[in-house]
């Protein structure tokens, strides 16, 4: 079975940035921390665009993804920026170069 791996977009409201990045970062600290199947938590930041960060995420499967929606940090984590962001793009991806 082949790792699970997804690429969020989210683009922020005007002045955001910073308590969304804050946010984001402790979350990823606690996904990297508290559940087995979380192989990797990036928070990408492009250059020169304040309003936009991007997430790559690797798990052991789809399941471990699943239960990293359920975890309490995750909620947490959503109900606290669910403001702060006016859009959000999910691309889910399957690792082929696994094995």
């Amino acid at each position: 079975m082949s790792r699970f791996a997804i690429i969020v977009e989210f683009e922020l409201l005007e002045g955001a940035f910073d308590i969304f990045h804050r946010e984001v970062m402790r979350n990823g600290e606690a996904s990297k921390r508290e559940e087995p199947g979380c192989q990797r938590f990036d928070i990408l930041v492009p250059n020169k665009e304040e309003n936009r960060i991007t997430l790559y995420e690797v798990y052991d499967d789809e399941g471990a993804f699943q239960a990293h929606l359920e975890s309490h940090h995750f909620k947490e984590f959503s109900d606290r920026v669910s403001g702060l962001v006016t859009d959000r793009k999910l691309t889910r991806f399957c690792v082929s170069n696994d094995g």
